[in-house]
């Protein structure tokens, strides 16, 4: 999987536009703990025509990341090798802007995505300090882009036409940070028993001990 620019790609793909209703772009609810990676599948429900091509913008939660290779250092990011075989299907992901990233698929020769299931999956990372509890991730796939002014759309059909973007698809990220470590209670010292070894005894029958501090004594 890539990091570049996207868009002058995206471009030279469509030459027209069309609108279809019944596909359908969605993201998998995920739980990621502090410090530690999960998969967020992403599915196109294809209903209507088959696809060559999409985009989307992904907008992740505070803390949350795409992870990246600790080889190369590219995000980490694969296709379903049922819906996508061979080497002709491209990935591009670039870091767009604070806590999103745009993703851009296609394939270089116009094959489409194949049948409806789990299109690909994203390997996200979670920072160390996230805090517990459930926060929202957005797939946008109608958006403008900024940089170039233009309206940018969703999806391409395999005849080479534009669809519009599809509403933005909501998933729930829960975060847990969990030390394991619950409920610690200090020792009440002055409540327990020591003999003069200073080991603490549960029934001081006879003998001198300490106890709250004072000897005592008990024959």
């Amino acid at each position: 999987m890539k990091q570049k620019t996207i868009l002058s790609t995206l471009f030279l793909i469509a030459v027209g536009v069309q609108s279809y209703a019944d596909n359908v772009l969605t993201a998998s609810d995920v739980s990621i703990q502090a410090g530690q990676t999960a998969t967020l599948n992403i599915t196109l429900s294809d209903e209507g025509p088959s696809y060559n091509a999409f985009v989307f913008d992904l907008l992740l939660p505070e803390g949350i990341s795409i992870a990246t290779s600790a080889e190369d250092g590219q995000y980490i990011a694969t296709y379903n090798s049922e819906r996508a075989k061979g080497s002709d299907y491209q990935l591009l992901i670039a870091n767009h802007k604070a806590h999103s990233y745009r993703v851009l698929g296609f394939n270089q020769t116009n094959e489409s995505f194949g049948s409806k299931g789990v299109l690909l999956t994203i390997t996200l990372q979670a920072a160390t300090d996230i805090t517990n509890g459930n926060a929202t991730g957005t797939l946008v796939t109608d958006f403008t882009d900024q940089e170039y002014g233009s309206s940018v759309l969703g999806f391409v059909a395999t005849d080479n036409y534009w669809t519009y973007g599809f509403p933005q698809a909501s998933f729930t990220v829960s975060m847990t940070n969990d030390t394991g470590i619950h409920d610690l209670q200090a020792d009440d010292a002055e409540a327990n028993t020591y003999n003069l070894m200073g080991q603490r005894v549960q029934h001081a029958d006879k003998g001198v001990f300490i106890k709250n501090g004072k000897k005592i004594i008990k024959k």
